[in-house]
């Protein structure tokens, strides 16, 4: 008993200093997500899909000031609603935007496919990579997203990943650094290292390590039980009676 009073307290004592000093280390939760690159010439700047409110947008200024020659957009999945079939898809929505925003027509390239997740995104990139095997590329997306995109890149694409960097795009609903202070800003975060923890169990080696671990969770407890049951027969006066 004093052993479990005495955890009791650790555990009181930890979470007490976490939650004294959240202000400190929450703010690293959200930096380590951001895996931005600095900017460099590229030929081609990817807008990933999922953010057509902001990623167009610093994916035309990349272009009208030089740093990539063209821009790359994915044909997105459409998401079931009842009111979907009032708005255009999110890719047209995104080049609608684009030319716009000075970008010219023939400077639009359209990844064709029903992208569906990041996943699939990286997927025809590659195509374009193979198809170009010098070309650079910079991905636009939110900078919570560049480490989830980053970890599909490296999958996916190999040696060829070195040609392919990241820029974030800042969001204007919350800010990274009092991040847990908003609704948007604590659901962008928490969501997106589910999605990475979901990414390295479906794509990644989680699928091979998770059954693994359950497994060894699973005989644990059944050792247990036997040598619980073997103990209990082997007690004085379970062998008396």
């Amino acid at each position: 008993m004093r052993h479990r009073w005495v955890a009791v307290l650790v555990v009181v004592a930890v979470v007490g200093g976490l939650a004294a000093a959240h202000q400190w280390w929450l703010p690293y939760l959200a930096g380590w997500l951001d895996v931005s690159s600095p900017l460099r010439h590229a030929d081609y700047a990817m807008v990933m899909g999922g953010g057509v409110e902001n990623r167009p947008v610093l994916a035309a200024v990349l272009y009208r000031k030089g740093w990539v020659d063209r821009i790359l957009i994915s044909e997105i999945k459409p998401v079931p609603s009842k009111t979907r079939p009032l708005l255009p898809p999110e890719h047209e929505l995104t080049k609608a935007l684009l030319m716009r925003l000075g970008v010219p027509e023939d400077r639009i390239v359209l990844l064709r496919g029903n992208h569906a997740a990041t996943f699939h995104e990286i997927v025809s990139l590659r195509d374009v990579l193979v198809e170009s095997p010098s070309a650079r590329v910079l991905i636009v997306t939110d900078s919570l997203h560049t480490r989830r995109t980053a970890w599909s890149v490296r999958h996916l694409l190999g040696p060829m990943a070195d040609r392919v960097s990241f820029v974030g795009v800042p969001s204007e609903r919350y800010d990274l650094r009092r991040w847990w202070q908003s609704g948007d800003g604590f659901f962008m975060v928490t969501s997106e290292y589910l999605k990475l923890f979901s990414y390295w169990i479906i794509y990644g080696s989680g699928k091979w390590w998770v059954p693994m671990f359950i497994g060894l969770i699973v005989l644990l407890g059944m050792l247990r039980r036997h040598f619980t049951h073997r103990r209990w027969y082997q007690t004085p006066d379970h062998t008396q009676a």
